[in-house]
């Protein structure tokens, strides 16, 4: 059984999201496969199933705490290793399968990698805060009320993970430090599962694993909830490409193309970078 090692949203290798995606994940059990993300240490890991139609495929997403039902980079990730493994044209057509929903993803070859897009389909809007509500947040990340950019509000937007986008300053972005471990309870009262510290004027964003132990690199799965935000906001137009920012604070620039359509979809893409090949020599039977 083989796995690859690649980075996401990366102009160039050693820089974006790390992932490892395993191309043919028949007969592992769900304890293996969060087992095998666990060992690895990649902030996710995907595991790819074959589908019942050319192009299709199944994929479950782990970290090295759980299951996600949905995330970005691993998926793009997943769409560029299978048009390196079974097109050999410049472009692909993929879909793939997850728990909540499935996703269609664009691919072509691009430079010595490839480029992939997903369409995370339309925003689902929900809680918007009070200035008093968002305060409580920025505490939450060693901020203070004043460190908010008051422009824009505070809300939950998701496209697949629901996510409180807190709008804050530039000088706050680079100082934020999440410091309350019951973070996701806190969040859960909202209908959020993650925050997502963004810089409005900038088109840069922060955020962390639950207990705020690591920051993630590139969040695919929060920059389709922040096109659109940033559309409904007036900050970017729609129909035009933009970009997003993330990764600078760990030393991983990662950079993420967002798209919101005229119908409203958001188009999430960047380009991915193959970096290696790996043999599991273990039989996956004994690890079940």
């Amino acid at each position: 059984m083989h796995y690859w090692q690649m980075d996401v949203f990366a102009e160039r290798p050693l820089t974006g999201n790390g992932l490892a995606v395993f191309d043919d994940a028949r007969g592992l059990s769900t304890a293996t496969m969060q087992a095998l993300t666990q060992e690895l240490r990649q902030f996710e890991s995907l595991f790819l199933l074959p589908g019942e139609v050319a192009g299709e495929y199944a994929a479950r997403i782990f970290t090295v705490e759980e299951e996600l039902p949905f995330a970005g980079h691993p998926i793009l990730g997943a769409a560029a290793l299978l048009h390196h493994l079974y097109e050999p044209g410049d472009s692909g057509h993929w879909r793939l399968r997850l728990s909540m929903k499935t996703v269609e993803l664009r691919t072509r070859r691009q430079g010595q990698g490839f480029y992939a897009e997903m369409d995370q389909g339309e925003a689902e809007w929900g809680v918007r805060l009070s200035g008093e509500d968002a305060r409580i947040y920025a505490e939450a990340f060693s901020l203070a009320a004043d460190d908010l950019d008051v422009r824009y509000p505070a809300c939950v937007v998701s496209t697949g993970l629901p996510y409180l986008l807190l709008p804050v300053s530039s000088a706050a972005l680079a100082r934020a430090r999440q410091n309350r471990a019951d973070l996701d309870r806190l969040l859960a009262g909202i209908g959020a599962v993650f925050v997502y510290l963004l810089d409005v004027d900038a088109l840069e964003g922060r955020t962390w694993d639950p207990l705020g132990v690591v920051e993630d690199v590139a969040t695919g799965s929060a920059a389709g909830p922040v096109a659109a935000y940033l559309v409904e906001h007036g900050r970017c137009v729609r129909d035009e490409p933009f970009v997003l920012n993330q990764g600078r604070f760990v030393g991983r620039p990662s950079r993420i193309d967002l798209r919101v359509g005229t119908d409203n979809r958001v188009r999430v893409g960047g380009a991915v970078q193959l970096l290696s090949r790996a043999e599991l020599l273990v039989n996956p039977s004994l690890l079940a």
